[in-house]
């Protein structure tokens, strides 16, 4: 691995950085957007498309179709929109913004994502209660991670506007949450991959169950898709937060920080 050394001998970063270089951040995009397009093919080949109300079916009626939304609508809510938004300050996809466009971008991102994850739990209630017989809703262990995350991400987006968007607080209160407004939005970022992974898994168990897959079909489509799916969200994730990642000590003792794009935070006025 080739490691840049300064005139003190001390190392300044790996070819990865941080912070890292670009084509690292289009790898980052690359893996985004192939984990939305899993999770579209796999809800439009293997789970039946989607649907706005219920089919009519021997036993009642089936809504598979209407919660389908549910993962389609959270792929691309977490680790496409959500992980911009992650970005925007230190790696928009317009570099050329200046800091207030890139805390637009950050809040017009996390708008968007926060529509998506309300139209994709609305999604899921629907389809439960339209269903014949009924399905309980808020039963399994992903439900209750998920209004756990819900909750940290509206807490979190309500105190991003109140303080940094159309700002109420003064700057010293303002510097003084930053730490805490940045760990919560990477915490409530990752607990959404987290959240998304563990519903997949109990997709995928409700369909293996269902289908009564056994042997060789358990290497169909239906259940690969799914893996490559939680795969996906793994990876996005940790690419995403290593342009979080601090650089050394010695390359903040240098008189270059021109690479060090700014923070949330850091130089909130």
């Amino acid at each position: 691995m080739a490691l840049e050394e300064y005139e003190d001998g001390g190392v300044a970063k790996t070819f990865l950085g941080p912070p890292p270089p670009s084509w690292f951040t289009w790898l980052t995009r690359a893996c985004e957007f192939t984990t939305f397009i899993l999770v579209a093919v796999w809800v439009f080949k293997d789970l039946g498309g989607l649907a706005f109300r219920a089919v009519s079916t021997d036993q009642g009626s089936t809504t598979s179709g209407i919660f389908n939304w549910h993962p389609l609508l959270m792929s691309l809510a977490f680790p496409v929109l959500m992980a911009e938004a992650v970005l925007a300050y230190r790696a928009p996809l317009g570099p050329a913004l200046d800091r207030p466009q890139r805390k637009q971008l950050h809040a017009a991102l996390h708008s968007l994502a926060l529509v998506c994850i309300v139209g994709a739990v609305a999604a899921a209630i629907s389809s439960h209660n339209l269903a014949v017989p009924v399905i309980p809703n808020f039963y399994s262990p992903h439900s209750w991670l998920g209004i756990s995350t819900l909750t940290v991400i509206v807490a979190q987006y309500l105190v991003g506007l109140y303080a940094y968007l159309f700002p109420k607080l003064a700057i010293r209160n303002r510097r003084a949450l930053g730490p805490i407004h940045q760990f919560a939005g990477r915490a409530a970022f990752t607990a959404g991959l987290a959240t998304m992974a563990v519903g997949v898994q109990e997709k995928t168990t409700f369909v293996q169950n269902g289908m009564q897959l056994k042997g060789a079909a358990l290497y169909s489509s239906v259940i690969q898709l799914a893996a490559a799916i939680q795969v996906f969200l793994f990876v996005t994730g940790i690419l995403v937060l290593y342009h979080h990642a601090a650089p050394s000590a010695v390359n903040k003792r240098s008189n270059d920080n021109s690479e060090l794009l700014p923070d949330v935070i850091s130089q909130e006025a």
